[in-house]
């Protein structure tokens, strides 16, 4: 009897949560922006032990086993956490774990594996709807490469060679090699590396094949203005400053029209850079809190938000320089990757989060208020990076509407005076959807009310009845 009480209770007892706290997202067709999710192949996830010849994990420059087969047994988690597109690291043949120093453009380094097995990540990662590019370096190969100019530079701390982009036999050599990807194992496109000097014709040139072998494929430029989708640096430092810590308003972001744009790449870290973890450590704030933010902001804007391995724990190696460590995925924490998990789904299910319109609409302390539209939807993105709780008045929504809340339970109604309230508690950030106001479903709530009542009458004599056999 007791287990029959308590199931109908918590039956009861779910139905009023889903009255209160009903979860909406106006559905979307089709999302046009991505979310890249950068893997360095040789530190990530060691899949196949039968390609470990170089590996050396003693060795900070040496190989560390990673491979094509431990990102395919990684596709489902990052499937949840809504990446739309894994980006690779150069997995072409090179002297280094990094890639980056290329010795031959059409052929994969064994120790990430092998043609075969590229083939069947791309067909895994298109089973879940999900997109796989490659880094393509346009600027540096291997010393030895037969390209190779006579200037050096270096990278990583390690001699790697120039090539020179406006010579008609290195672009011919460039663009077959992009082909060669594209049409043998079926990518959806490139990180393409250039130095700030490349040619603008070869850059024309590269998008131009890309999309002639594959209409929908992706180009990211990075180190170059010139491109379809630009890698915005810029961003990525303004943001860090002022994302770092606490106190500091969001608002020059919003002043800079070039951060707004829908052809950006955004992010907050990447192969090149210091963890975004490191640097609120060392202003004394909790990573976790800052990533939170930092990713509403990136999921939020226009663009394309682009997040580097490791981010789920998040990584921090406590120095100033780029982190190339395996990533330690299995430290996860289960704080953030919620947080992610929620942006995805209301990211995925949102015309307006993916492809709607920008506006400001309010700065209160450092808390910043902006809002996307699409159509007939729209959503109002709060984030408040100030040290303290803040409120956010918003006018002109018309009457009997309401503001939900869709990354923290809340529900915003009308005041008297015709005003909507957002309040945020420090260091929080929220996505809201504007809808007609819902009110209170009397009808139901009625006849839980008889349900339960009845419930308890039905309780109470069979107590009474209860009693009187044992009394007999």
């Amino acid at each position: 009897m007791k287990k029959t009480k308590y199931s109908i209770i918590s039956l009861i007892g779910l139905m009023i949560v889903t009255l209160f706290l009903p979860l909406h997202v106006t559905k979307a067709e089709e999302v046009r922006d991505e979310t890249i999710y950068y893997i360095l192949v040789d530190r990530f996830v060691n899949g196949d032990s039968s390609n470990d010849g170089e590996l050396n994990i003693e060795d900070s420059k040496a190989f560390h086993g990673g491979d094509l087969d431990g990102v395919m047994e990684k596709i489902p988690d990052l499937k949840k956490l809504g990446i739309t597109t894994i980006n690779l690291s150069p997995i072409m043949s090179t002297n280094a774990y990094h890639g980056f120093s290329t010795l031959d453009h059409q052929t994969i380094h064994k120790s990430f594996g092998s043609i075969v097995r590229l083939k069947q990540l791309v067909e895994q990662a298109h089973k879940e709807e999900m997109k796989v590019i490659l880094d393509f370096v346009a600027d540096n190969v291997a010393p030895n490469h037969p390209l190779a100019s006579d200037q050096d530079s270096t990278l990583f701390g390690e001699q790697v060679a120039t090539i020179d982009t406006r010579n008609e036999q290195v672009q011919q050599y460039l663009l077959e090699a992009a082909s060669y990807w594209l049409k043998e194992a079926n990518i959806d496109g490139f990180h393409l590396y250039l130095d700030g000097e490349a040619d603008e014709t070869f850059i024309q040139a590269f998008e131009h094949q890309v999309k002639e072998e594959k209409e929908n494929a992706i180009v990211l430029v990075d180190g170059a203005e010139e491109g379809n989708l630009v890698v915005n640096h810029e961003f990525q430092n303004e943001a860090v400053a002022l994302l770092k810590q606490a106190g500091t308003s969001l608002k020059p972001l919003f002043d800079e029209e070039d951060f707004l744009q829908s052809d950006q790449i955004l992010s907050m870290e990447t192969v090149f850079s210091n963890r975004f973890a490191f640097e609120s450590m060392q202003e004394e704030y909790h990573p976790v809190t800052r990533w939170k933010l930092a990713a509403t902001l990136l999921y939020a804007l226009p663009g394309s938000a682009f997040f580097y391995q490791g981010l789920e724990v998040p990584m921090d190696n406590g120095v100033a320089e780029h982190d190339h460590r395996m990533a330690e995925l299995n430290k996860k924490d289960e704080e953030i990757t919620q947080h992610l998990e929620k942006l995805a789904t209301i990211h995925r299910e949102s015309k307006a989060l993916s492809e709607g319109d920008m506006e400001f609409v309010e700065q209160v302390g450092e808390m910043t208020v902006f809002k996307r539209t699409y159509q007939d939807e729209t959503l109002y993105v709060a984030i408040n990076n100030d040290t303290q709780t803040q409120t956010a008045t918003i006018e002109n929504l018309g009457s009997n509407k309401q503001l939900k809340g869709l990354l923290e339970d809340n529900l915003i109604r009308e005041q008297e005076d015709g005003s909507y309230k957002i309040t945020l508690n420090r260091e929080t950030s929220n996505i809201f959807v504007l809808e007609e106001n819902t009110g209170l479903n009397w009808f139901f709530i009625a006849m839980m009310i008889v349900i339960f009542g009845g419930f308890v009458v039905f309780v109470i004599a069979l107590n009474r009845r209860a009693k009187k056999v044992s009394n007999k």
